[in-house]
C-alpha cells in the first residue's frame, strides 16, 4: 500500500493518507473551537463541536472578519498533533523519495509581516458559497509560500486536513498531475488580496480539477508545485479546515 501511495504520489502530486484518529481529530477540533471562541463577542453565540457546521448562521461580518484574521486564524500542535505526522510510513518514504532524508518541521506562515511560527497550524473558515463566495482564494502554488516567488520544489509539503466537511461539495480542489509542469512565473495573477499568489484563470484553464471524498481523520498530502484551490463551499454548511506545511530541515 505504501509502495502504491508513493506511486501516485510521484505521479499524481497529491495521496489521501489516514493521520488521525477519530479523538486526535476531535482534540483538533477543541482547539480550534477554543481559538475561536476566544475572539468572538461574549454577546454572540458560542461555538461547540454540535454547532461549528453552523457558524455561518451564528456570527456576523463583524465578528468573522475578526475571526479570520491573519493574526489569529492559527492554533499550536503539542506532541499528541505533532507525532502522526512523524511517524507516518508514508509521509516519510515521500519524504526520503524527493528529499533525500525525511527530517522535517511544521511552521505556519500566516501573515506576510511576521516569522514563521514553529509547530503552529492556520485554520481556514469557509461558508456556504450562497452566503458569501469571498471565503476563499484562488487557484495558486504553495511553492510560492510568504508571498515570495520560489523555484527550490525541496522546502516543503502540505497537508490539508478538513476539520469539517467531508465530502467532494467540501473538499480541496486540486490538479492532478500539475506539479509535473513549470509554471511560468507570469503565470501569476498581479493582486495583493490574498497571501498566497494566484495563478491567471486563463492560464488555470489549462487544467483538470478534482476534488477526493474524505473520512474523518484523512489528509490530503500534495506536492509544493501542483495547482489547488479555488475550492469553494459547495455544501449547505460551514467548513472548517486546517494546512500543516511541513518543511524540508536543510533549508530552515
Amino acid at each position: 500500500m505504501i509502495k502504491k501511495k508513493l506511486n501516485q504520489f510521484i505521479d499524481k502530486g497529491f495521496c489521501i493518507i489516514d493521520l488521525y484518529s477519530k479523538n486526535e481529530h476531535k482534540y483538533l477540533l477543541s482547539k480550534i473551537i477554543k481559538k475561536i471562541n476566544k475572539n468572538i463577542p461574549a454577546k454572540s453565540k458560542k461555538l461547540s463541536a454540535k454547532n461549528l457546521k453552523f457558524y455561518h448562521s451564528y456570527q456576523d461580518k463583524e465578528v468573522h472578519d475578526k475571526v479570520i484574521k491573519n493574526t489569529q486564524r492559527y492554533i499550536s500542535l503539542d506532541k499528541k498533533l505533532i507525532m502522526p505526522i512523524i511517524k507516518n510510513k508514508l509521509i516519510q518514504k515521500i519524504s526520503n523519495h524527493h528529499w533525500g532524508h525525511s527530517k522535517f518541521s511544521i511552521k505556519w506562515v500566516g501573515s506576510l509581516k511576521k516569522p514563521m511560527k514553529l509547530n503552529t497550524t492556520g485554520f481556514r473558515i469557509a461558508r456556504p458559497e450562497k452566503l458569501s463566495s469571498k471565503d476563499v482564494g484562488g487557484e495558486h502554488l504553495d511553492l510560492h509560500y510568504g508571498g515570495k516567488k520560489n523555484t527550490n520544489q525541496k522546502k516543503l509539503f502540505t497537508l490539508w486536513c478538513p476539520i469539517v466537511g467531508m465530502s467532494k461539495n467540501y473538499t480541496l480542489r486540486i490538479s492532478p498531475g500539475s506539479h509535473k509542469f513549470k509554471h511560468p512565473l507570469s503565470s501569476i495573477s498581479k493582486q495583493k488580496k490574498y497571501i498566497s499568489m494566484v495563478l491567471n484563470k486563463n492560464y488555470v484553464k489549462r487544467f483538470k480539477f478534482i476534488r477526493p471524498n474524505l473520512k474523518v481523520g484523512q489528509v490530503i498530502f500534495f506536492h509544493p508545485n501542483l495547482i489547488h484551490g479555488s475550492s469553494k463551499n459547495l455544501g449547505s454548511k460551514t467548513r472548517v479546515s486546517i494546512d500543516l506545511r511541513i518543511f524540508n530541515n536543510t533549508y530552515s
